[in-house]
Formats: structure tokens, C-alpha cells, sequence
């Protein structure tokens, strides 16, 4: 596993950047209505996931992390949502957030890596489920399938256990598939889904590449599937590495394929 280089160059530059976010007003994003087979993009990694009333969240963050301060509000009160599920990627600290998911209903079904289920327990929650790459939750009409993504998963790069999960999320005739956090891989070859949750952000400076995917990364892996649509997201949240987060949506956009829907946080989009 190739490690990034956070060299001081890079560390004065980006807490440069962050200072001055510090300064700036956090925008506040669109609350549209999450409707029956739609999701929204409530922030960085963070989704809500309707399939036939069933409520699935990746990744929670409901404020800042560490010293990161938000750019965007969340779209959606997460707190007082009707969850059914909360999936969780991998243990860096803006995906597993342990500030939000204390403060998160403890009855919901959570899955996540094998190594982070004695944590997830500790916060409160009662049913979580470790899951690692090739297994399958079953439960009624809901299924879902863990992928392994490409991206060293351990929480400040300690421990043996790097597992970074993706997520195929099904129920009766509709799918979502959540990369969660991945460099390019071949491992989503061939995965069919109504919608693709697609990272696209955090690949700059040169080196970040390998932890992360860059805009055009994203879409050949999508291309590679066979996803009907993909949605971009893990950017334009967080000031994490420094690319523009125009510039990355100018790339997607230069693509000019119209099943990739680039969307704001707080828009709903249909499955």
C-alpha cells in the first residue's frame, strides 16, 4: 500500500487555505423533500438513501472535523432522521465521526469494517454488523454487498487492518452503489446499480492519487460498471487537499456525458 507524503509544503499550504475558510460564511445548501427511490447528497461522503421507504446513511458527519471547518451546512437534520441503516466506509475521521454518531438514534443497523464494530459499540449503538470484501447482508427485501475499495482505511494509518469497504445497496428492482472512498481499482468492474455514488474529490497534490481517485478515475471506474447514472460526491465539503473544487466539476463537466449528474448538496435525485 503506497503511503501519501504530507510534506510541509503541502501541510503550510492547506491549513492556509483552511484559515482563510475560517473566515468565510458556511454556506447554507438546498433541504429538498428525500422522496420514495431518490437520494440526497447531504455532504462529502455523506448520502441519505430511500429504497421503497427504507432510510440507508454513508458515512454521517454532521458538522466540522478536527480542524476542518465545513464549507456547507448538512442538507438534512440527521439527528432526528427516520434512519433504517448507517454504512460506514473506512476509519478516517471524516467518514467514521464519532461526534455525530453519538448523537445519532443507537437503534439503527449499522455495518462497517470488522475492526471498527468494538468502537461503533462503545458510542451506544446495539446492531452492528462488521462486514469485510465478498459478504452479504441480507435482510427481508434489503440486501447489500460489500466491494473492497482501494484506499488505506486505518484511522491515523495505525494497526494491521486497512479494510476500506464499498457498498452495493439493493431492494426489490432498485440499486445504489456507494463507492465510499477508493484510488482507482477494477474491483467495481461489472457491478450493476440504478445510481453510482462516485467520489471525485481530495486528489491534489501529485501523490494523493493513490489514496484517492481524480475526477476522470471516477468516471472510467463508472464506465466500467454498468450503472444506468452517477453522482459525484466527496468534494465541495471539506477543504482536505488542494484542488479547486470548480476546477473538479469543470472536468466532470468536460466530459459531457449526461448521465452523470452533478448536483448541489440538498438536491434529491430520483432513482
Amino acid at each position: 500500500m503506497d503511503k501519501i507524503s504530507f510534506n510541509t509544503k503541502f501541510l503550510m499550504k492547506l491549513h492556509y487555505k483552511n484559515l482563510k475558510n475560517y473566515f468565510e460564511e458556511t454556506s447554507t445548501p438546498l433541504s429538498e423533500s428525500l422522496v420514495t427511490n431518490s437520494v440526497q447528497w447531504i455532504g462529502h461522503a455523506s448520502v441519505m438513501i430511500n429504497l421503497y421507504d427504507n432510510i440507508f446513511i454513508t458515512d454521517p458527519v454532521i458538522g466540522s472535523v478536527g480542524q476542518f471547518k465545513r464549507k456547507i451546512k448538512p442538507s438534512m437534520n440527521l439527528v432526528n432522521s427516520n434512519i433504517n441503516y448507517i454504512l460506514l466506509s473506512h476509519g478516517h475521521m471524516d467518514h467514521i465521526d464519532f461526534y455525530s454518531l453519538i448523537k445519532m438514534n443507537k437503534n439503527v443497523i449499522v455495518l462497517c469494517p470488522k475492526s471498527y464494530v468494538k468502537s461503533i459499540k462503545v458510542v451506544g449503538f446495539k446492531n452492528v454488523i462488521g462486514i469485510s470484501e465478498g459478504e452479504i447482508h441480507q435482510n427481508g427485501d434489503i440486501t447489500i454487498k460489500c466491494i473492497a475499495a482501494n484506499h488505506d482505511g486505518r484511522r491515523y494509518y495505525l494497526g494491521k487492518d486497512h479494510s476500506s469497504n464499498a457498498y452495493l445497496i439493493s431492494c426489490k428492482d432498485k440499486s445504489v452503489f456507494f463507492a465510499g472512498d477508493t484510488a482507482f481499482t477494477e474491483n467495481f468492474k461489472e457491478i450493476e446499480s440504478d445510481l453510482a455514488l462516485m467520489p471525485v474529490g481530495c486528489y491534489l497534490p501529485e501523490g494523493f492519487d493513490k489514496m484517492h481517485c481524480t475526477p476522470l478515475e471516477s468516471y472510467k471506474m463508472y464506465k466500467m460498471m454498468k450503472s444506468k447514472k452517477m453522482l459525484p460526491i466527496h468534494y465541495n465539503t471539506f477543504i482536505l487537499s488542494l484542488e479547486d473544487d470548480l476546477d473538479t466539476v469543470n472536468i466532470l463537466k468536460s466530459i459531457k456525458d449526461n448521465t452523470i449528474d452533478i448536483v448541489n448538496v440538498g438536491k434529491t435525485s430520483l432513482i
